[in-house]
């Protein structure tokens, strides 16, 4: 299970609607909305 940065959503990567890739991680999401915000301001959500 992953955490979705943008809502905080509990998400299964491999039912997971939506996912990106920054800076060598990928981040995995409930929603392609959760994604736009994400792909908007990665720095903003990103786990650091």
């Amino acid at each position: 299970m992953s955490k979705d940065p943008v809502c905080g959503m509990q998400i299964g990567e491999a039912s997971a609607p939506a996912r990106s890739e920054y800076e060598g991680k990928t981040y995995y999401f409930c929603s392609p909305a959760c994604k736009t915000v994400f792909d908007g301001n990665p720095d903003k959500y990103a786990v650091k």
